[in-house]
């Protein structure tokens, strides 16, 4: 069966195709011509639009303004890349993510929904180009055509200057119109950025202080499906479900009731409390001795394992290499009750050494593995509280940094747009579909908008980073201390050498997590 991405590489194969095939006719018209492999429809006529808002728009404060979001987008750009390239240094094989998520296109990247990535994408553009146009009008140079631009769906606009003119402007002028269109991206992504923290936040209200659960083992907890929300287990509600798992002094293995929410309404069913083994690891201690998935754990030797501490603590006071008593309890199965198996315990350092020697440490060689995946009760979750925080991103006003990049990261873990189940744990002010439509759409107005900034603001000879900083070292190079950079042609060499640098870390990105 053919995949997505395979059919998109199809399309595209053909279209470039045709281009190639019709590109003597198109550049003979005088109302098309090519953009690489897009289609530029010019509309030669309608260009005195841009004259018009440039005499009312505050083009000249405003172009200052992109060059230092640029300026500063530029520095966050390199030292992104450079972070990224380091973490891609110790991602192996198996982890490295394809082509398809890397490339940060609708239709193509999985993660980006077609129907919000295709309308931020083309206003992204359409803005970024808008702008230029308006600022080269402020500053007396003249728009030649303005258009739509076309690959394979309509993906924005284009503003046309005459390039003569563009060229022999001032370095100072020149870099203003080409700051204009990524810092305006910015801006937008800036603006929806707010909006969601200050706005959308704030306004959605859990309608239970519950936890929603991610993941759930179907042979322990069939009752509590994955989705929904759970808002009591035994004695424990509220808040207090949510550090269940590390301090829960419930009796493992033993039955006991929950109320769990699920499509709008809530429901009382049953759950086995304990560390559930919900699967063992191949080639380490419980899987060689046979102990089963679907299982909870009930004593390590003569210590009751009641929660994940318990367990970690009993484990860490082991010395690696010691034979334990591991006594489960198998709910369901032929044979359900108590089972008792006798484990060789290996170190925590042998396990990380195997899956992730980036958060190894040293201190792991002390500590005692079974090699056992678990959940409490067979149930995976995360407090209400903490998904909202993630999913409005209002983590960013407490830890900037991993906030931002977490809200970055939300489709990747499936959290944008925000799926159904999530958005109806929450009471909103007005129309639900209404309320999470336009969250969706100023999310993704934030990340397209956010990604063409800072993409553009690279020293690439195909963006507008590359002319902005070729200019703006040759207006630095006329402060009498670096007067060697004053020549375009040493501005410009800086500039290329740059962008070799974007390219390698680029390329050392996607190519060296999947051959080391």
């Amino acid at each position: 069966m053919i995949s997505g991405l395979e059919i998109a590489l199809i399309v595209i194969m053909f279209w470039i195709m045709l281009i190639l095939y019709l590109a003597p006719r198109i550049r003979e018209s005088k109302h098309l011509d090519l953009l690489g492999p897009a289609l530029m429809v010019k509309a030669i006529k309608r260009r005195g639009i841009l004259k018009a808002i440039s005499n009312h728009f505050p083009w000249r404060t405003y172009s200052k303004v992109s060059v230092v979001i640029v300026l500063l987008s530029f520095f966050f750009a390199i030292g992104f890349l450079a972070y990224g390239a380091y973490l891609a240094s110790f991602i192996r094989p198996s982890q490295a993510p394809s082509l398809s998520l890397i490339l940060a296109l609708p239709g193509i990247n999985p993660v980006i929904p077609i129907s919000y990535g295709i309308v931020a994408l083309m206003v992204g553009v359409f803005v970024h180009e808008i702008m230029h146009g308006i600022v080269s009008e402020g500053h007396k140079l003249e728009v030649k055509s303005v258009g739509g631009l076309f690959f394979i769906v309509p993906v924005g606009a284009f503003v046309e200057p005459k390039e003569e003119e563009l060229q022999n402007a001032e370095p100072v002028v020149r870099r203003r119109i080409y700051a204009s269109g990524p810092g305006t991206n910015i801006i937008i992504a800036i603006v929806c950025l707010l909006l969601i923290l200050f706005a959308f936040a704030p306004a959605a209200v859990p309608h239970h202080p519950g936890v929603v659960v991610e993941s759930s083992d179907g042979a322990l907890a069939p009752s509590v499906p994955s989705g929904s929300e759970l808002i009591s287990f035994g004695p424990y509600s509220g808040s207090t479900l949510s550090n269940l798992v590390y301090n829960s002094t419930l009796m493992p293995g033993r039955e006991y009731n929950a109320s769990v929410y699920y499509k709008g309404e809530v429901h009382t069913v049953k759950g086995y409390a304990g560390v559930a083994i919900v699967d063992t690891i191949d080639g380490f201690p419980a899987a060689s001795a046979g102990v089963p998935a679907n299982s909870i754990i009930v004593k390590i030797n003569s210590a009751v394992i009641y929660n994940e501490t318990g367990l970690a603590q009993v484990l860490d006071a082991i010395p690696p290499g010691s034979t334990v008593n591991l006594t489960v309890f198998v709910p369901y199965g032929n044979s359900p009750g108590l089972k008792y198996y006798d484990v060789k315990t290996v170190s925590v350092y042998s396990y990380y050494e195997k899956y992730d020697p980036l958060a190894n440490k040293p201190a792991y060689k002390n500590e005692s593995f079974i090699g056992v995946e678990i959940d409490y009760a067979g149930i995976g979750y995360v407090p209400l509280a903490d998904m909202k925080t993630e999913v409005f991103g209002t983590a960013m006003l407490s830890s900037p940094w991993d906030g931002f990049i977490e809200f970055i990261g939300l489709p990747f873990s499936g959290l944008s747009p925000v799926p159904s189940y999530l958005a109806s744990m929450f009471s909103v002010p007005v129309n639900p579909t209404f309320f999470w439509g336009a969250l969706n759409v100023l999310y993704w107005m934030f990340w397209i908008n956010f990604l063409l900034g800072i993409t553009n603001a690279l020293p690439l000879s195909i963006l507008d980073g590359a002319q902005f900083l070729k200019d703006t070292i040759v207006i630095a190079g006329r402060h009498r201390m670096l007067g060697a950079f004053k020549r375009p042609k040493v501005a410009g060499n800086v500039t290329n050498a740059l962008g070799v640098l974007v390219l390698f870390l680029l390329l050392w990105e996607i190519i060296v997590p999947h051959i080391i």
